[in-house]
């Protein structure tokens, strides 16, 4: 059995997210978030610092957020990246779109 991602979201509109971002947690995440990022206290941040591993579905589903911000005429920051992922929206040529940013370990 996969470990869950959750989401944390504080008063300043700064999320979290720790677990895995994978194909097996993904599907439950956006049910989940759905509502929170077409709500009325937008999120301006998240932060992946937690996240242990995240694949193409991740990917996808935070391309989504950025969409959702983006029609929201809100952009949204995606910081402390785990270098797979980094490494993954590079390849997809998606870190600009996704305004992402690695650990600070990492380039």
């Amino acid at each position: 059995m996969s470990e869950a991602c959750i989401i944390h979201i504080g008063d300043d509109g700064c999320a979290s997210l720790s677990g895995m971002l994978t194909f097996e947690s993904v599907p439950g995440l956006f049910r989940e978030t759905e509502k929170l990022f077409r709500g009325i206290t937008p999120v301006a941040s998240i932060d992946l610092a937690k996240v242990s591993t995240a694949d193409s579905a991740g990917l996808a589903l935070l391309l989504e957020w950025q969409a959702v911000q983006g029609k929201a005429k809100q952009r949204l920051d995606i910081r402390n990246a785990p270098s797979g992922l980094l490494s993954l929206a590079q390849l997809c040529e998606a870190d600009d779109v996704l305004n992402i940013t690695g650990r600070s370990s990492q380039p």
